[in-house]
C-alpha cells in the first residue's frame, strides 16, 4: 500500500518570524500597458513580470494576450508563478481568509491574492526546481494548479482544483485528488496514482506504476517507454502500453493498446477493447474484443515537432499509442503522403499560452502577402484552405498544430484525452494540405442553446454540415459528402477507443 504523505502544520512561533509578506492583485499588473503588434507568425504574446524574491521564493506573473490584425489585444490568461531554489523543498498550499492563498515555503508564510484586478482567477503555477522536493495542496484549494516538479525524487499530493502535475527527472510519486487531472511522470521509475476526478497520465521514459484510481469517471493511461504497470480503475480506462514489455490490468471497461514489446493483459472483461499482437499474453475467453494490429512506422514524415526535450516525449508517446492503432495507422499514412505531396510536413508545437489545441493554415502565398503589408485575409477566403464553387482551395506548406498536451476538454459531460484533440487538428491539417475547408456554418442547439459553427469544424469531428458536398476520398463510387471520411475525423478515434462520440461541436 502507497502511504500518503503531510508536512508540518500551519502552526508555529510566529514571534520568531518575519511579517508575512502580503500581495495584492495589482502586484500582478504591468506598470504601463505593453505595445503589442500583430505577427502571422505568432499570435500570442507572453510577458513575465517579477515581482518578489527573498531568496527562499520568487514569485512573478505571466500574463498572455492573443493578438488580432484588425482588433485590440485580447488578454487570455494569466498566472501567479511561485518558484523555489534548487534544495529540497517543503511547499505547503492552502486556502485562506477572503480568497487569498496561503502558501508556505520551507517553514515561511507568503498571502497571495488568488484572482487578478479584473476578478479572473489566477492559475498557480509552482515550480521547485531541484531537489527532493514535497509539495501538499490541500483539498479545499480549488485554484487550478500546475506543478513543474524538477529534478529530484519528489512528491506531490494535488488539491482539489483542476491539476497539471510534471514530476521532472527522478523517481517520483505523484498524486492526484477529485477534479480533472493531468500527470507527467517523465523520466525515471514513477508512482502515478489518479483521484476521483478524470485521469490523464503518462509514465515517459523509465519503469512506472499507474493507477488510475476510484470514482466513476474516464481515465487514460500510458505508460511511454520502458517496462511498465498500469491500472484500470472504475468508469472507462484506456490503456497503452507504449514500448517495452507492460503488464495492464483492466477493471470495470477498458480499451488497451499493447503497443510493442511483448506485453501481458490481466482481468480483461466482457466489452473490452484490446488492439494488440498476437505474441502478447492475452486472455481471450473473458469476452473481450481482440483485434490483431502490427504497429507501423508510420507518421514520420507528417510532422516536424518543435520544443522541449519532455514535449517532443510526449508526442513521440502519443505517436506510438496512433501506430498501434487500426485507425491512428490509416491517419498518419494519410499524413505522410500529405507532406509527401506538399513538400513540407506539418510543424507540431506546443500550446504554451493555454488556449487550447488548434490548427493553424500558413502558406508561402500568405506570408507573401503579409510581408507586403496587403489587406488582410479573411473569412473563407480560398488562400485560407477553403474550397469555392466545389474547387479546392490553396493548400498548406507553412501549417502548425499547437498541441496543448496537458489539456482534458471536458463537453457535454464527457472528458476526452488531449490525444482526441491531436487527432482532431490532424483532420484539420490533412484538410489544409490539400485545401478542403468546408466554408459556411452550421446551426447546433447544445444544451437548449443555439451556435453558428464553422462548417470545417464539423467535418473535422466527422459530422454533416450545411456545405456542399464533395468526393473527399476522389473515389466515384462514393457519394460526395460534407464530412471527411474515416480515419480522417475525430469520432473515428472517439469509436475505436470505446470514447463516446461528438455530436455537436460546442
Amino acid at each position: 500500500m502507497i502511504q500518503p504523505f503531510t508536512l508540518p502544520p500551519f502552526t508555529g512561533n510566529t514571534s520568531t518570524q518575519p511579517e508575512t509578506p502580503v500581495f495584492q492583485a495589482s502586484a500582478y499588473e504591468p506598470e504601463t500597458e505593453p505595445h503589442l503588434k500583430y505577427d502571422p507568425d505568432n499570435r500570442f504574446e507572453t510577458r513575465i513580470q517579477p515581482f518578489f524574491n527573498d531568496g527562499n521564493l520568487k514569485a512573478s506573473s505571466r500574463l498572455t494576450w492573443e493578438l488580432d490584425p484588425v482588433s485590440n489585444p485580447y488578454r487570455l490568461g494569466s498566472s501567479l508563478v511561485l518558484e523555489t531554489a534548487d534544495a529540497a523543498d517543503n511547499v505547503h498550499v492552502r486556502q485562506g481568509a477572503d480568497g487569498q492563498l496561503s502558501i508556505r515555503v520551507n517553514g515561511r508564510d507568503y498571502l497571495f491574492a488568488s484572482h487578478d484586478k479584473h476578478g479572473n482567477a489566477m492559475e498557480l503555477l509552482i515550480r521547485t526546481n531541484g531537489g527532493d522536493d514535497k509539495v501538499l495542496i490541500d483539498a479545499n484549494v480549488t485554484q487550478a494548479v500546475r506543478i513543474e516538479a524538477g529534478d529530484g525524487d519528489d512528491r506531490v499530493q494535488a488539491g482539489g482544483g483542476s491539476t497539471r502535475l510534471f514530476g521532472g527527472k527522478g523517481n517520483d510519486t505523484l498524486n492526484l485528488c477529485s477534479a480533472n487531472g493531468y500527470v507527467e511522470g517523465n523520466e525515471g521509475d514513477d508512482i502515478l496514482i489518479g483521484g476521483t476526478g478524470n485521469n490523464v497520465m503518462y509514465g515517459g521514459p523509465g519503469r512506472d506504476r499507474l493507477y488510475a484510481g476510484a470514482g466513476s469517471k474516464r481515465s487514460y493511461l500510458d505508460g511511454g517507454s520502458g517496462d511498465d504497470h498500469l491500472y484500470a480503475g472504475n468508469g472507462h480506462t484506456v490503456l497503452s502500453g507504449g514500448t517495452g514489455d507492460d503488464v495492464m490490468v483492466g477493471h470495470d471497461r477498458s480499451t488497451f493498446y499493447t503497443g510493442a514489446g511483448r506485453d501481458s493483459i490481466r482481468r480483461n472483461g466482457l466489452g473490452d477493447l484490446v488492439y494488440g499482437k498476437h505474441s502478447d499474453l492475452i486472455n481471450p475467453s473473458r469476452g473481450s474484443v481482440f483485434c490483431a494490429v502490427t504497429p507501423k512506422d508510420v507518421g514520420s514524415q507528417a510532422f516536424a515537432v518543435r520544443g522541449s526535450v519532455e514535449f517532443k516525449q510526449r508526442v513521440e508517446d502519443d505517436l506510438e499509442l496512433l501506430r498501434s492503432s487500426p485507425q491512428g495507422q490509416a491517419m498518419l499514412a494519410h499524413m505522410d503522403a500529405m507532406a509527401r505531396s506538399n513538400g513540407a510536413p506539418v510543424t507540431l508545437i506546443e500550446d504554451i499560452q493555454d488556449e487550447g489545441s488548434h490548427y493553424l493554415f500558413g502558406s508561402q502565398e500568405l506570408k507573401q502577402l503579409f510581408n507586403n503589408e496587403r489587406a488582410p485575409v479573411i473569412g473563407d477566403d480560398p488562400r485560407w484552405g477553403f474550397m469555392k464553387d466545389g474547387l479546392a482551395g490553396s493548400r498548406a506548406d507553412r501549417a502548425v498544430i499547437a498541441y496543448n498536451r496537458a489539456q482534458i476538454a471536458e463537453l457535454n459531460g464527457v472528458a476526452y484525452s488531449p490525444i482526441v484533440s491531436l487527432y482532431h487538428e490532424m483532420a484539420h491539417a490533412w484538410n489544409g494540405a490539400n485545401g478542403t475547408f468546408i466554408p459556411g456554418f452550421t446551426l447546433e442547439f447544445p444544451r437548449g442553446r443555439s451556435a453558428m459553427i464553422p462548417n470545417s469544424e464539423r467535418q473535422a469531428m466527422g459530422l454533416e454540415n450545411t456545405g456542399r458536398p464533395f468526393d473527399f476520398d476522389g473515389d466515384p463510387s462514393t457519394e460526395p459528402t460534407t464530412s471527411n471520411p474515416k480515419p480522417l475525423t475525430e469520432n473515428t478515434l472517439n469509436e475505436e477507443m470505446g470514447v463516446p462520440l461528438r455530436m455537436t461541436y460546442s
